[in-house]
């Protein structure tokens, strides 16, 4: 038995080792690592013609894509294009690529777009391919919601922050989508606020206040979370790996099957409600 286990242990090996070398060959790391750094076209655009969001359904990545449009000789250009994500350096390679290529071209050349033309400027991995086919996707989907004038509601990063310095709290506030993603929000009451699809990674959010908060889809990767208090609030689908969550409180929160957490926290759980997973009603 012994002997089939270490078998298997050094196949598996090989396979993995197999991998690395087949992306070594095909990906340029280099260049990976400086669109990673510089994260060309990450952003949002204030006056944006169309905001739209596009979930990963694979692994929950979150995507929102900003196009901005102006009219030139009868044709919609596109003039700026911009995203934020919740995804890891793939998602953000090809997303940077994707709307690099749509930047100055028409919203009709720009629906054509397709993953070889993301590739003429950063070429996937075999393995890989399906960031470039879910960036792919998520362009597409935006210039449909242009199409029939569908523009995501949210606030931005400015906004919200020019409420916290007048109000002192999110206290009720409507922050759907909003992008906070790095602040310092310590101690911060965001009580009974809607916070649905909202950008929270690598916060400091200790000592929080999120009673009765709507954070269904909420990103909370790798933030601190420690002392914040959750109770009731309702955290379907929402992502909260790597967080700190030493002394939160979640009792009576609602879950489901798309909460995300450290396996080492599933443990919160047994304090919280699991309900059904319906994050877009």
């Amino acid at each position: 038995m012994d002997f089939i286990v270490i078998v298997i242990l050094f196949l598996e090996c090989q396979r993995i080792k197999n991998d690395f070398i087949n992306t070594m060959n095909v990906m340029d790391f280099e260049k990976f690592k400086q669109i990673n750094d510089l994260k060309p076209n990450y952003g949002e655009i204030e006056e944006a013609e169309v905001v739209s969001n596009y979930t990963n359904k694979g692994c929950g990545d979150g995507f929102r894509i900003f196009l901005k449009i102006k009219k030139e000789n009868q044709n919609e250009v596109i003039e700026d294009a911009r995203f934020t994500t919740s995804g890891c350096g793939f998602s953000i390679a090809a997303l940077s690529m994707g709307l690099e290529w749509i930047k100055g071209k028409t919203v009709d050349e720009a629906e054509k777009i397709t993953v070889e033309n993301i590739e003429t400027l950063f070429v996937f991995p075999e393995r890989r391919k399906n960031y470039p086919e879910s960036a792919v996707e998520a362009i597409r989907k935006a210039i449909q919601d242009y199409r029939f004038g569908k523009k995501e509601p949210m606030i931005t990063r400015k906004k919200a922050l020019k409420i916290l310095k007048q109000k002192g709290s999110f206290r009720n506030e409507n922050l759907k989508q909003v992008i906070l993603d790095g602040e310092s929000l310590s101690g911060i009451d965001f009580t009974g606020a809607n916070l649905q699809n909202a950008y929270l990674q690598n916060c400091n959010l200790e000592n929080a206040i999120f009673e009765s908060a709507n954070l269904r889809g909420a990103y909370l990767n790798s933030s601190n979370l420690k002392n914040a208090n959750f109770r009731n609030a309702d955290l379907r689908f929402a992502k909260l790996v790597g967080a700190n969550i030493e002394n939160t409180n979640f009792q009576n929160a609602l879950y489901d099957i798309g909460t995300r957490v450290d396996h080492k926290q599933i443990h919160i759980f047994q304090k919280m409600i699991k309900m059904g997973k319906d994050i877009y009603k």
